[in-house]
């Protein structure tokens, strides 16, 4: 008896180890791909095509979006892409690839509007150019129509029986307006100026990175919007090559003016963030939501290297058109009817300055490059086989969404290339040594630069890892940024105390804004406007700053400020500094 119960004591032993070991395992990681993504992140996951120009070898560019509903999909065109997309969810788009003999599509600035069953197309000419028509454009079919004057970066607007015409494109010529007889095609009003830069008096007008340059900028990219009976002409400037390229408008009873500044401009900015510029776009509406449709600076390789990106646009109670560009390249929800105010989900940046290793790294494009919020910097690998980086998010977190980046380091090729493409595996941790696969794309042939994943699950994970499988843009795989999105379970920082905010006394473009630094911030959003509830403007700025020299008002408007702290876990309380400046 007394050895039996000695083995029973044994027994029962084992059985609380295996019990407790099986407490410590780990449990496998389980999740998938949301195959109807309810969220998207800019910029737009597009097969961006490469330059044809000499000296554009292997670099991507598209610009000056336009965005038009048409027979039940959404037609997306934009400059220098061999063609043009359609969707019919925002989230999937499909390439129409049309040759320069049938549409002028390697012109820059498109041009559209749909009229009795057509959709029509023009483009940039110095002069007159040739209106085309489809009534099916999926299927690239165009014809032509008549010569029609276009010039630089063309804007149509239809109302009635008469073809509005917007044009211009220079640092010294003011943007026109011109008006066609819409069935004729015959001018019935010659061209008249509408509105021209004034960059003594409009800070964010001034060219420059930071509004530092003394020449005068370009304006250019008119869009024409009407609501509520008024007529908003909205331009672009300074350059498309800085992340200050940024969209205003000017305001009229008419849509032949005369047309008044608008106070609260730039109606569309967005000179921070992981990638930055919101000028020349338009405005298009998804039901009674407007969006905007804006243009991208990377301009690293070349002055054009640029994206494409939409950004909620508002008309307020006032009238005052704004678009929202805070937080403006996290995930937000797709273009829908419904959309409205609930723009994007409550998901943060996680993987922001996180320790990060890899397979290789070729001369000093040094992993930690993955992981800064800028896409200009890239991660270059020694190869394109079997290379390799893994993130360590430092602490649990719960994981909704990823975006791969990838750049072009070492490209050489034109136009479109149909066997351009990347594949590759994701797979998550909680330890660092047991992996599980969350993303299998290795099967994957096609070209996504900008590849988005949002999960149907979410999952608690430390660790994330990228495993490349194919890459056929150049022989050394190259990474401009890899951005895991979710929530962590920390704090988020605690509220700003102080922001100080000074005009400059001799050019009030500009001011001086200080404030109390918080220790755990990944950053600060700073939001500022024309009254305590117009804050529609906003600049993001990087944690190892508590200062900001800004160039970017205007100067006969008084402005009033707020800030916030964000990091992995939320957004702090608005700080609201609202004396006048």
């Amino acid at each position: 008896m007394k050895g039996d119960k000695r083995m029973y004591k044994i027994g029962m032993t084992g059985v609380l180890l295996i019990a407790l070991g099986a407490c410590n395992m780990e449990r496998p990681i389980e999740t998938r791909i949301k195959e109807n993504p309810s969220t998207f992140c800019n910029p737009l996951n597009l097969d961006y095509r490469f330059m044809k120009i000499d000296g554009g070898n292997g670099i991507r560019e598209a610009a000056d979006p336009v965005v038009t509903h048409f027979k039940g999909q959404y037609f997306l065109f934009a400059s220098k892409s061999s063609g043009y997309w359609y969707s019919s969810d925002f989230s999937s788009w499909t390439h129409v690839v049309v040759p320069d003999s049938v549409l002028p599509v390697e012109d820059y600035a498109p041009a559209v509007f749909e009229y009795e069953g057509h959709l029509y197309y023009t483009a940039s000419s110095g002069g007159n150019a040739m209106l085309y028509r489809s009534d099916n454009p999926q299927a690239g079919v165009w014809e032509k129509v008549k010569e029609i004057p276009s010039h630089w970066d063309p804007a149509f607007y239809v109302e009635n029986d008469k073809l509005y015409l917007y044009y211009g494109s220079s640092p010294v010529n003011p943007i026109y307006g011109t008006v066609l007889d819409l069935k004729t095609l015959e001018i019935i009003k010659e061209p008249f100026p509408c509105l021209n830069s004034d960059k003594e008096h409009h800070g964010w007008e001034r060219s420059g990175a930071y509004h530092e340059e003394p020449q005068r900028p370009y304006i250019e990219g008119a869009w024409m919007t009407e609501h509520n009976g008024k007529y908003y002409l909205q331009y672009a400037t300074p350059g498309t090559q800085w992340k200050t390229y940024a969209d205003g408008t000017y305001v009229a009873d008419s849509p032949v003016g005369p047309f008044v500044y608008a106070p609260n401009n730039p109606v569309s900015y967005k000179p921070g963030g992981f990638i930055g510029g919101a000028g020349h776009g338009c405005l298009f509406q998804v039901g009674p939501n407007y969006w905007k449709a804006a243009t991208n600076s990377i301009s690293i390789r070349h002055w054009f290297e640029r994206r494409l990106s939409f950004y909620p646009a508002y008309f307020d109670a006032d009238g005052y058109l704004y678009s929202e560009t805070a937080f403006g390249d996290y995930p937000m929800f797709l273009p829908t009817e419904k959309t409205g105010k609930n723009i994007r989900p409550e998901w943060m940046l996680l993987s922001f300055h996180k320790p990060v290793t890899a397979s290789s790294v070729k001369d000093d494009f040094s992993v930690e490059k993955l992981v800064d919020e800028d896409v200009r910097t890239a991660w270059v690998a020694n190869s394109n086989q079997k290379e390799w980086v893994q993130i360590d998010l430092l602490n649990p977190c719960k994981v909704y969404a990823i975006q791969v980046n990838y750049d072009e380091y070492g490209a050489n090729q034109k136009g479109i290339v149909p066997d351009v493409y990347q594949s590759y595996v994701l797979s998550a941790s909680k330890n660092g040594k047991d992996w599980y696969v969350i993303a299998d794309k290795s099967r994957k042939k096609t070209d996504t630069p900008h590849d988005y994943i949002e999960f149907e699950v979410p999952f608690d994970t430390r660790y994330i890892k990228w495993e490349n499988k194919a890459y056929t843009v150049s022989s050394n795989v190259s990474l401009r940024e890899i951005r895991v999105f979710g929530k962590g379970y920390g704090k988020k920082p605690e509220k700003v105390q102080v922001l100080h905010v000074e005009r400059d006394s001799v050019d009030a473009c500009k001011c001086r804004l200080i404030w109390d630094p918080v220790s755990n911030a990944d950053g600060y959003v700073i939001r500022y406007g024309i009254s305590p509830d117009k804050l529609y403007n906003s600049i993001q700025v990087p944690n190892d700053s508590a200062r900001l020299d800004f160039r970017g008002l205007n100067a006969d408007q008084n402005y009033y400020f707020s800030i916030a702290a964000y990091n992995e876990n939320g957004i702090s309380q608005y700080l609201e500094n609202l004396n006048k400046h």
